[in-house]
């Protein structure tokens, strides 16, 4: 019978290796035996893990030789996987592909992981008659010299651990050959990054948390600004142990995913990760629950839900404890900690990890690898990489992106970008962290945007009297922005935000219009802001000034006229300088006067701004008789 090389064999769905290997694993086994049961059981439980599989689907007739292709086959192979019946030993050719499998281990060019089906080892050693009739038989045919590799083979693949299919039933043991299968392969189904730098510490603390030696259930969730890092980490973790796990599951991108392609295929993929049902058809969000429900119950599991944005995505693929088997893990990545909320009811062990940004050090080298695909900037452009990365502060993703535009460019380009940081992140950052800033209500954004225009490092106790005031609720809205982690509250209750989303919220402002400080919102440039004022080129919109005139001699003296343009004004940020003129009926909605080092002597007449709650004039030079007090009072 004339076979062709497609009649054969076939092949997951997934190219894993780098080897040159073309295929993962080669079976040889005794048609007749096993074919129609636990060989095909096992073949599919390789091919539902996505593993290539060269099996041989006809069988050889009788008076057929076995062909060269086969032997390339297991050349090709990277794992063999014999499996020993009662008549394997009757078949010439299972014989010969077991002395040229073996021939490859002694080579260390092919694992082998030998099956015994419904044999034992002392059979396969033969020490006993089942194998050793066959071999006199095939000794009598073929001589001494064919059969006497044949002998050794058998005995040398008797010594390597297997597995014996007496006690487990054939679907089971296919399952955990196939997952030990992937270990071998050390296939984890994500790709991680050749260019990793400054993971170790917080990989070792996350694993920590999950303890897998447990047999509890544990959620733990990864939260942290956009580009800070934490689908990465995830995919570390989960390489690192999805090998002690049955199934696992690393579900990308899940904001994405569930807008364009909705929940339920979401929960088509889960339960394809784990229970390998390719064609399983789900009516409504409901099935797949009841689905997962139902058939993970049992099941060790570790599962990777990546960028979850919305409570409802949780609900549909892991809301209860109860669904998943004792020892499984659940690891969430998301920018909103309030998505989480609830959960730690449900699981028994709910805990939170903040993804870390990249020291300064890390931060070089990350950069570096992509700037100049070294781990360090060469001399000549030290000091541009430590401005560059020192701007970004630690922030992976603005790394990474910033290193790539970079690379390869001259010094002058250089210079161009680190003035454009000034004003703005990269397109490809911005629009990362824009995700969190869109899903804020009017009064959050206002809260975002004081804080990275001008309050960072304020105590929040005092932009809270300027925010209730102003109708902006910030109990609800500092709450928000920590679940987001678009803000943190730091010691002494001090309101801190990373560079770049201090850099986002600047851009923002900067879009509400380019070329006219006088039609944004706030205004935090010194020499915008003094050339908006003297030029009277304020209007309604502007809400924020902050200026600073140091100690300049003499003092700049800024009058009432000038700011009648900006009747708006809740917040007033000034370092030195002085007031003149009347000020009666201006600064109605000021609630924040910042007034550091200044003026001895108030040159402004009636200065009682009606509904001004916070007063700093710190470093100032005054006392219990500056005239200001009065007309403050």
């Amino acid at each position: 019978m004339e076979r062709n090389r497609s009649s054969f064999w076939e092949t997951g769905s997934t190219n894993h290796g780098s080897s040159g290997s073309e295929f993962d694993v080669f079976l040889s086994f005794r048609g007749p035996d096993t074919r129609a049961n636990f060989t095909d059981s096992l073949y599919h439980a390789l091919l539902d893990k996505g593993i290539q599989v060269f099996i041989d689907k006809k069988g050889i007739d009788v008076g057929e030789d076995i062909g060269p292709e086969i032997f390339q086959a297991i050349d090709d192979s990277k794992i063999g996987i014999p499996i020993f019946s009662r008549g394997y030993a009757s078949s010439k050719w299972c014989l010969r592909e077991l002395e040229h499998m073996m021939e490859r281990r002694k080579t260390n060019d092919l694992e082998v992981l030998p099956i015994f089906y419904d044999v034992e080892p002392s059979d396969v050693m033969l020490e006993t008659e089942v194998y050793k009739d066959a071999l006199t038989l095939h000794e009598e045919k073929h001589g001494t010299e064919i059969v006497q590799p044949w002998v050794e083979a058998l005995k040398e693949v008797a010594r390597v651990k297997g597995w014996d299919t007496k006690n487990q039933g054939h679907g089971e043991l296919a399952r955990l050959i196939a997952q030990k299968v992937l270990v071998k392969l050390k296939v984890s189904y994500v790709h991680i990054s050749d260019n990793l730098v400054g993971m170790d510490e917080s990989v070792d603390e996350v694993v920590d948390l999950l303890n897998v030696e447990s047999e509890d259930r544990r959620l733990i969730g990864i939260c942290g600004m956009g580009g800070i890092g934490k689908t990465t980490l995830a995919k570390v973790v989960y390489h690192k142990l999805f090998t002690n796990f049955i199934s696992c599951s690393f579900i990308s991108n899940i904001r994405e995913a569930s807008k364009s392609l909705g929940l339920s295929n979401l929960q088509r993929q889960l339960v394809f990760d784990i229970l390998g049902n390719v064609g399983v058809e789900l009516s409504s969000v409901d099935h797949g629950i009841n689905m997962i429900k139902d058939r993970f119950k049992i099941k060790k599991v570790l599962i990777v839900l990546d960028d979850v944005d919305h409570r409802s995505q949780l609900m549909a693929l892991a809301a209860k404890t109860e669904w998943f088997g004792s020892g499984s893990r659940i690891v969430v990545t998301t920018r909103d900690k309030s998505v989480l909320s609830g959960f730690q009811d449900q699981l028994e062990h709910c805990l939170i990890y903040e993804a870390k940004g990249l020291k300064d050090l890390e931060a070089l080298k990350l950069f570096s690898k992509h700037a100049f695909r070294s781990n360090s900037p060469p001399n000549a452009f030290l000091s541009l990489s430590k401005k560059v990365t020192s701007k970004i502060g630690g922030l992976p993703l603005a790394l990474e992106v910033m290193g790539s535009l970079l690379c390869g460019k001259k010094k002058a380009l250089w210079q161009d970008i680190l003035k454009k940081m000034e004003h703005c992140p990269h397109k490809d950052v911005k629009e990362k962290l824009m995700l969190s800033y869109e899903v804020l209500d009017y009064q959050q954004r206002q809260i975002f945007l004081d804080i990275a225009c001008f309050l960072a490092g304020e105590k929040k106790s005092y932009a809270d009297y300027m925010w209730y005031d102003c109708g902006f609720f910030p109990n609800e809205g500092i709450e928000a922005l920590l679940l987001m982690s678009l803000v943190k509250i730091g010691e002494d209750n001090q309101l801190w935000m990373h560079d770049q989303l201090k850099d986002l919220g600047k851009s923002i402002v900067y879009q509400e219009n380019f070329k006219d400080s006088g039609q944004r919102s706030r205004v935090w440039n010194h020499e915008e802001a003094l050339d908006m004022i003297k030029r009277k080129k304020g209007t309604e919109i502007v809400a924020a000034i902050c200026m600073n005139f140091g100690r300049s001699r003499p003092a700049t003296v800024l009058t009432s006229d000038e700011f009648m343009k900006v009747p708006s004004i809740r917040f007033l940020e000034m370092a030195g300088g002085n007031l003149s003129g009347d000020f009666e009926d201006l600064f109605s909605e000021l609630r924040w006067l910042s007034w550091k080092n200044g003026p001895s002597v108030l040159s402004a007449t009636n200065f009682c701004p009606k509904n001004l709650l916070i007063l700093d004039l710190s470093r100032s030079r005054i006392d219990e008789l500056w005239g200001g007090w009065t007309q403050l009072k």
